[in-house]
């Protein structure tokens, strides 16, 4: 009877024994080091539509340079260090390996070809160079310069996501919708670059399997405790990235830069978060 307790409780356990995986130590260890890459994503718990009596939906900003949020941004190298790389990198490779999907709006529902983003990331660009022959005649020569995908001009991320009070849960509950990397666009005016804005090179759907199980398998360096560091997936579902809102929905479908600049902006921002929590508070107060 114990010899069958122990194989069941054995039985029992493999799953979770499974879901790590040791990887070859390197020189500088000394353990066995056990990674996330047998992960799965949990089941979110199940909403029902009449269990819900209030919604919205918010947009937000990632600001990369923030203080709580560099660890979207570092490590800056495509390499990545000890495994880990930056969010941008772990997107890029998954869309080269045509894991995720792609959509151009935040609305899901224009998709685009992963190698569609692929060759817009590295298409080359062409420059008249001064050619000189072995007699001194000058002529324009046309050069292709080719280009690699980089992170460095990625200082935000877009983020569309639902808040909701949940009768049957008793609080405030929010889902991720949609994630969007911005890209830094210039243009060369009159030899000054002049800075045009922000632009997200492709929107990422957050409720996706194949999304949320790419980043339940990557570790984030977001502190220097190297161990048990938490996945892109704990990050998001737990909130632990600082943010600012720059779009609710609203009648006139407009953002807050649509009416609002600087300080005044920033104010917006911070009511609207205001007010969303004062919903969630008032809920007890009668």
């Amino acid at each position: 009877m114990a010899r069958l307790k122990f194989i069941v409780l054995t039985l029992t356990l493999l799953p979770w024994a499974a879901r790590g995986q040791f990887v070859e130590p390197q020189a500088d260890d000394y353990y066995e080091r056990s990674m996330q890459w047998n992960m799965e994503p949990i089941r979110l718990p199940h909403v029902r539509g009449c269990d819900i009596y209030w919604e919205r939906l918010v947009w937000r900003t990632i600001d990369v340079r923030e203080k709580e949020n560099q660890f979207f941004y570092f490590p800056s190298s495509q390499e990545g260090v000890r495994g880990r790389k930056n969010l941008a990198y772990v997107l890029w490779e998954a869309i080269q390996a045509g894991q995720i999907e792609l959509y151009e709006d935040d609305e899901l529902k224009v998709p685009i070809d992963g190698q569609l983003i692929i060759d817009r990331a590295t298409r080359s660009d062409t420059v008249q160079m001064e050619v000189y022959d072995d007699w001194g005649e000058m002529s324009y020569q046309t050069v292709f310069i080719p280009h690699e995908f980089s992170s460095e001009n990625i200082y935000q991320y877009a983020l569309k996501e639902v808040v909701f009070l949940d009768k049957a849960k008793s609080g405030m509950q929010n889902r991720k919708l949609a994630l969007a990397p911005m890209e830094t666009q210039y243009r060369e005016i009159e030899g000054e670059m002049i800075f045009l804005g922000m632009k997200p090179l492709f929107w990422i759907p957050m409720l996706s399997y194949n999304v949320r199980n790419l980043f339940v398998k990557k570790e984030a360096y977001i502190r220097d405790n190297l161990t048990r560091l938490p996945s892109w997936e704990i990050i998001f579902q737990d909130n632990m990235f600082s943010s600012f809102i720059t779009r609710t929905d609203n009648i006139w479908n407009r953002k807050i830069h649509d009416y609002l600049t600087g300080t005044d902006a920033m104010l917006e921002s911070e009511r609207i978060e205001e007010e969303i929590m004062n919903i969630a508070w008032d809920m007890w107060e009668y």
